[in-house]
């Protein structure tokens, strides 16, 4: 079980009121690491650039759309705007 499966898991017995404690912690974690969150999608569209470039076919997985969204919506200052995929 991953980190991220392990906290789900022991967050299912938690009370509302603790477990909206725990999301403002993660909200807080997001805000504060944004900008290494942001580092990371760079390249990941960077590699995808380069790929494309060299007429190299590229993964495009959940976490390269949701990151991708994110940034779009970002940039157009908008909370509506998504890719499907």
């Amino acid at each position: 079980m991953n980190a991220v499966e392990q906290v789900y898991h022991d967050m299912q017995s938690f009370p509302e009121m603790l477990a909206l404690e725990v999301l403002d912690f993660v909200e807080f974690l997001k805000t504060k690491h944004q900008s290494l969150i942001n580092q990371e999608l760079e390249k990941k569209i960077q590699i995808g650039i380069e790929q494309a470039e060299a007429g190299l076919g590229i993964i495009i997985d959940d976490d390269y759309v949701n990151g991708l969204n994110q940034r779009i919506e970002q940039r157009l200052g908008a909370g509506n705007g998504r890719i499907s995929g």
